[in-house]
């Protein structure tokens, strides 16, 4: 009795190689005429190779072993053809050869010849990619006169296509650009083939001839034939094919400068590749991973993509593939230049090169010699960077490859203009306008393309030469252009996507801000040193206010979020996945030490946590990823997006109150400057050596902020920690002395980089009336960016009625900080409101309740994270509250939240100035204003602080007014009943951050007198 031959194939694809063998062995007798059983592995496990490599390479095997069990040198042959087209696949080449190899011997005995030539298909890839190119190409050609003399046209095309890969590779790209332009008009009228493999072929040329176009700089063509490749596997219902069109999609918008969307598909596809099950081993990733860490490196990432660059080197060191352990090693060194390693970065390029080189891959090496110049250039190498910038540059010309070509002429630009600085002004001329014609021809290349972030640096460089030779005009322009693009690339990034690339960009602002400066255009200025400052938050607060129009009943054109779909969906469900496991895990971290036992391991809850984050960091930010439109609708809604934009100064100073001054300070090249604005105009002053008297001046008075290092808890050293805050007075405040408002005036303190740590209204002003601190003769707020003094003062303005009464949290942590709980109590009889103590004060309560309240005030643990600031948290019964928490709240009817605990208010400065970190979370939720901390904070002091600001708020003093008056009661009661108080230490570390106003909807029919409050609570 015969076994039907689809059930045998099938058995053959279940079971696992060694029970394969077994099966073969019981059943050989029945499967009926070998011949047929043979070609029927062979071509299932040609179909796999579409699907699942990994089991092509075991039907290859189980060919191999039945044609020996049968005596069959042609199936062993074939088997052989089978594996080794399976181990090309898994990038297992020097293998691949040696099977290849021996089928090709046994089949030239046996007079097979077309079978001998399709043994040559994936033998001349594995060849080309180690490095033996010309013997490739002789065999592929020995190849394709077999398949034309057996009129076989269809392996023929399969010929051609190889051969124009290994062109491809070969960076000889013109001959492969013909090749699959003629596979493309022959492919389609060959009519005795298998229509299915004909299809599939059209659409692996397509693919591939977008690659070369990509790589000529010519987008729309590579982007309509990737359209048309995707259309066709789709046809076919390759899912692997699919996926890797995702990925060459995302190649496109990478080397355009849309890092954002590359990035979104980049993660798409690496989904897509384990949901179908394409992932087979650590290496099917290697390549994506590689890709991912190019782009993170562009948004400064530089960590996470060395990560990834090294586990891939690795792996690819493993399979021994030169061509992809050099490519690997090119990615690594990107990175650890990005982390200021540039000799390791060059010993990864010299092994790179010599890689290259050993396997005859020019254009590899080529593509390494013009990483290596710029490398030189940054070293300060500026003769060798030139000469080999201009060796590849001619190289990369002759091919047509556009890309390359304007990044290696930026390189000379960029080596000219250093040369030009230090050479004899009979020289300097010469070389400056060399650099500008050359300049010039790149970046009109680069706008003729749209390779935006080539566009930018073009124009950067052209503003400095503009410079250079005296035409601060035309310095302007260029300038602004370079600015114009930078924010067409930061339109496709989201949330910390855009900090993170403005870290580099950012240099083009300052230059631009520089020069206004000098040509005494205070307004220019300013308005571009606020342009692109704190961008994200900017962004989440337009949000704001466009969605509080919309509820309002008003259309708005922006600001539309897009229809939620699965892939949404599914990341908002693994992301609440994961903050539940972060939750769990902080609250067995925060409960450790009182519940230890020799059976808990510490190191594994640290390692469980940092895993939370990363995952946390990494599906957030894809979340926000997924706000950016579908790639098929790019070209038409990019035009229609709302560029980042320019700030106007004249309405933001009718924002001020007539004694209100706002100061907004800008450091750079040593200088700072600040910006004085009222109501009647803005005003500039400039401290020279201004940066290296802070970084001396601020870690000296933070170390004086530290009670451990008193000598006398109860009576503090005061007079350093006085003179060193008279020193920054001097520095930040006297120079626009004369600009002050009046005794009682409002001053809005807008801090740059290290200044945002530094607590303003505690600088000291000794004078012939004697020393006071700031806050004794103004009241004193502050925000991120000048720029947010509008949104935040608008959304409030049309906000709707809070519908819930002040929500109060306390929690002590484990008995910890019972001063938090003290304090929550005493606010519930204050305010009213829903108060929640200890077990009750949790996440979930907090998500649940937060939309509509006026007021919240959250006192407990706080926990600064400068490392990994969307994880700087506060502590409730549930776990850590962190940034990433904050910013999923609905706090649009939120007037004020106070974050009293310790370090709340300390961010990280990002690029553009950008405060990372629990603050900006919050602001970015909806709430108006913020009250938080500096520093580690003292129990006592801290409760008599927030007893009296929120009197002084029940009584309808504005929120700026409320907190100075509170900080001076404690100066002033310190002195006459604890003299530690008045150390500012004790009263110094809350401010406000955000709008000033009075609170609209606090109501004070409940509110007790606060001296009794206080009597009953605490000894004052």
């Amino acid at each position: 009795m015969s076994i039907d031959q689809q059930l045998f194939l099938q058995q053959l694809r279940a079971l696992n190689l060694e029970d394969g063998k077994a099966y073969i062995q019981r059943c050989w007798e029945e499967v009926g005429d070998w011949q047929q059983v043979g070609e029927a592995i062979r071509d299932e496990a040609r179909r796999q190779e579409n699907s699942s490599a990994l089991v092509s390479l075991k039907l290859g095997e189980l060919l191999i072993f039945f044609g020996e069990h049968v005596q069959q040198k042609l199936l062993q042959a074939r088997g052989l053809i089978a594996k080794g087209d399976a181990l090309k696949l898994i990038g297992q080449h020097q293998a691949a050869l040696e099977c290849l190899d021996r089928a090709g011997e046994e089949l030239l005995h046996l007079g097979e010849d077309l079978d001998w030539a399709r043994s040559r298909m994936s033998w001349m890839i594995s060849a080309t990619w180690l490095g033996r190119a010309d013997e490739a190409l002789n065999e592929a050609q020995q190849a394709r006169e077999v398949f034309l003399l057996h009129n076989d046209y269809y392996w023929a095309c399969a010929v051609d296509h190889n051969m124009a890969a290994i062109y491809k590779q070969l960076g000889k790209y013109q001959e492969a650009s013909a090749i699959y332009e003629r596979l493309l008009v022959t492919l389609p009228a060959i009519s005795n083939g298998n229509e299915e493999l004909i299809q599939r072929a059209i659409a692996m040329a397509n693919a591939n001839l977008a690659l070369v176009r990509l790589l000529q700089g010519r987008f729309e063509q590579a982007r309509a034939l990737l359209r048309e490749a995707r259309q066709g596997f789709a046809a076919l219902d390759n899912i692997s094919a699919i996926v890797k069109i995702e990925v060459h999609q995302a190649e496109v918008d990478y080397v355009e400068g849309y890092y954002g969307s590359a990035l979104r598909q980049y993660y798409q596809a690496r989904d897509h590749m384990i949901e179908h099950k394409i992932v087979k081993g650590p290496m099917s990733l290697a390549e994506l991973h590689l890709r991912i860490a190019d782009c993170l490196v562009k948004l400064n990432r530089s960590q996470e993509a060395a990560e990834l660059a090294r586990d891939a080197v690795e792996g690819y060191r493993q399979v021994r593939v030169p061509l992809d352990i050099g490519e690997a090693l090119r990615e690594y060194a990107k990175t650890l230049v990005a982390l200021g390693q540039p000799g390791e970065a060059l010993a990864a390029l010299d092994e790179a090169q010599q890689l290259f080189e050993q396997g005859s891959l020019e254009h590899y090496a080529m593509a390494t010699r013009l990483q290596r110049a710029e490398l030189l250039l940054t070293s300060g190498e500026y003769e060798e960077a030139y000469n080999q910038a201009y060796r590849v540059k001619g190289f990369f010309e002759a091919r047509g490859l556009l890309v390359s070509t304007i990044q290696a002429g930026l390189v000379i630009a960029e080596a000219l203009i250093a040369r030009a600085v230090a050479d004899t002004p009979e020289r300097k001329q010469s070389l400056l306008e060399e650099a500008k014609q050359l300049c010039q021809q790149v970046t009109m290349q680069a706008r003729r393309h749209h390779v935006q972030q080539q566009v930018y640096r073009g124009h950067h460089l052209l503003g400095n030469l503009a410079l250079l030779q005296g035409s601060r005009k035309q310095a302007s322009r260029h300038y602004r252009v370079a600015i114009g693009q930078i924010e067409r690339i930061l339109d496709d990034l989201m949330h910390d996507l855009s900090p993170a690339f403005l870290r580099t960009a950012w240099a083009v602002y300052e230059d631009m801000i520089a020069l206004h400066l000098e040509e005494d255009e205070a307004e220019v200025a300013f308005s571009y040193l606020e342009r692109a400052r704190s961008v994200v938050l900017r962004r989440y607060l337009n949000r704001s206010k466009e969605m509080v129009h919309r509820q309002d009943g008003e259309q708005t054109a922006t600001g539309q979020r897009p229809v939620s779909n699965m892939a949404v969906l599914q990341v908002q469900r693994e992301l609440e996945e994961w903050q539940q496991s972060y939750r769990k895990y902080s609250v067995q971290l925060a409960n450790y030490d009182m519940f230890a036992s020799s059976d808990i391991d510490l190191a594994v809850i640290q390692d469980e946590l940092k895993r939370c984050e990363g995952r946390l960091s990494e599906l957030f930010e894809r979340l926000q990823l997924c706000e950016l439109e579908g790639r098929s609708s790019v070209q038409t809604q990019r035009e229609q997006r709302q560029m980042v934009q320019p700030v106007d100064i004249a309405r933001l100073r009718q924002h001020l109150a007539p004694q209100q001054v706002l100061l907004a300070y800008f450091l750079f090249q040593g200088r700072l400057v600040i910006f004085a604005a009222t109501r009647d105009g803005l005003v500039t002053r400039t401290q020279t050596d201004a940066t290296s008297q802070l970084e001396r001046l601020l870690p000296l008075l933070h170390a004086h902020l530290q009670p451990a290092g008193w000598p006398d808890q109860l009576h503090p050293p005061q007079q350093v920690i006085r003179r060193l805050l008279n020193k920054l007075y001097d520095l930040l405040i006297a120079p626009v002395a004369d600009l002050l408002p009046p005794a009682g005036g409002h001053l809005t303190i807008v801090p740059y980089g290290p200044l945002h740590t530094l607590p303003f209204h505690a600088l000291c002003n000794n004078n012939s009336n004697g020393s006071h601190f700031l806050v004794e003769d103004f009241l004193i707020s502050y925000l991120p960016a000048s720029s947010v003094l509008m949104p935040l003062g608008e959304v409030q303005a049309t906000g709707r009625e809070a519908k819930l009464p002040p929500l109060i949290f306390g929690y002590s942590g484990n008995g910890q900080l019972q001063r938090a709980v003290e304090e929550a109590k005493i606010l519930e009889q204050l305010l009213g409101g829903r108060c929640y103590l200890e077990e009750e004060a949790t996440i979930t309560r907090l998500l649940q309740e937060a939309q509509g309240s006026s007021l919240i005030h959250l006192a407990t643990h706080g926990h600064s994270r400068l490392d990994a600031p969307n994880f700087s948290s506060i502590l409730l019964n549930d776990g850590q509250l962190n940034a990433l928490d904050a910013f999923s709240l609905d706090l649009q009817d939120c007037e004020l939240v106070t974050l009293s605990g310790c370090e709340t208010g300390l961010s990280l400065s990002g690029g553009g100035d950008e405060q990372l970190g629990l603050g900006r979370a919050f602001l970015a939720a909806g709430a108006a204003s913020l009250v938080m901390s500096l520093w580690p904070v003292e129990d006592t002091a801290t409760s008599i602080l927030m007893q009296h600001f929120y009197q002084c708020l029940l009584e309808g003093t504005s929120r700026v007014e409320a907190l100075s008056a509170a900080q001076r009661h404690l100066l002033t009661q310190g002195s006459d009943t604890q003299p530690a108080h008045t150390h500012p230490y004790f009263w110094a570390a809350f401010r406000l951050v955000g709008n000033a106003s009075p609170l609209l909807h606090l109501q004070s029919e409940l509110h007790i007198d606060v001296a009794q409050a206080v009597s009953q609570k605490i000894d004052v």
